[in-house]
């Protein structure tokens, strides 16, 4: 064996090893066919990557099911929070680990510090456990800060912020599923014991409404914006020059956060009206041309 063929099967154990860490730490339990599915490899060849795994972290797992053991787990790989969440969403990437690219990149403009790794695993141990959490989330719609019981149910990403759907089982109003930001989570507990705390059907995404209603929304480039910036917006977005609409469908779990994010002009024609009898002079790209039917169907 060279010593090309040795540093490339001991990259192949390490990314192999990386990827057991992985998925205990941020879903709870690893299996053979994981690892099989992950990289091709027979299933004696899996088994002799968990006796490996287990050599060097012995407390971190159970043998005969390969689940996580909370209390003393003691992580093999120091993984980011935010890169974590991206292998959970596009699967896992041992380059990624490793900072091997194939073409120089960087990422513009990261908040340091903005989400706790811990935390981050607890919710998405929950979501791949079907259990319910209790933590304390700084809403910024709400002062209630108190704690809440959320049965975490999915991950989205904004472009910018990384966030998860749940349903908020403290919640008295009618809409119990909604948005939750991981940096605004805080003291999460994982309630994975006890049969109360497991998801109940109504809880399912399944039966989450606004996450399996898809919306056409009809965008059509704003009547303040000058010539110059209907052109910018048009090349930004990929409209036609000849063309002043945009057709896109969305979750409407999603609605208010593709408007906040495209300058979508939402707003009903007395909201209008009280913003010019104020003197209100809001920025828009697009205005969105269909709102009755959007609130129809969403059931306003």
């Amino acid at each position: 064996m060279t010593v090309t063929d040795r540093d490339t099967e001991m990259n192949e154990v390490s990314a192999r090893l990386a990827y057991v860490d992985f998925k205990l730490r941020f879903t709870g339990q690893v299996t053979r066919a994981d690892l099989k599915s992950a990289f091709g490899i027979a299933e004696a060849a899996a088994s002799r990557v968990l006796t490996e795994y287990s050599k060097q972290r012995p407390n971190n797992k159970t043998q005969k099911t390969n689940t996580i053991v909370r209390e003393s787990f003691e992580p093999l790989v120091d993984f980011d929070a935010e890169l974590a969440l991206g292998m959970l969403a596009n699967g896992f990437n041992s380059n990624k680990l490793f900072g091997v690219t194939e073409l120089t990149y960087e990422k513009i403009g990261k908040v340091p510090n903005q989400l706790n790794l811990c935390e981050v695993a607890m919710i998405t141990r929950a979501i791949a456990g079907s259990y319910s959490i209790s933590c304390n989330y700084l809403s910024e719609n709400s002062g209630n800060h108190e704690m809440r019981t959320l049965v975490p149910l999915a991950i989205m990403h904004d472009g910018s912020s990384w966030m998860f759907r749940a349903f908020d089982r403290s919640e008295v109003k009618i809409r119990k599923f909604k948005n939750f930001h991981f940096a605004r989570v805080r003291n999460v507990i994982e309630n994975f014991e006890a049969k109360a705390d497991k998801q109940k059907d109504g809880e399912a995404l399944s039966k989450d409404e606004h996450w399996n209603l898809r919306l056409p929304l009809i965008l059509k480039l704003h009547p303040t914006l000058s010539e110059a910036a209907k052109k910018q917006v048009r090349t930004d977005f990929g409209i036609s020059e000849d063309k002043d609409e945009l057709y896109i469908t969305e979750r409407a779990a999603f609605r208010w956060i593709v408007e906040k994010k495209w300058f979508i002009d939402a707003r009903t024609e007395d909201e209008k009206k009280e913003d010019e009898e104020n003197g209100i002079r809001r920025f828009y790209k697009f205005e969105l041309c269909n709102l009755d039917m959007v609130q129809q169907m969403e059931g306003v």
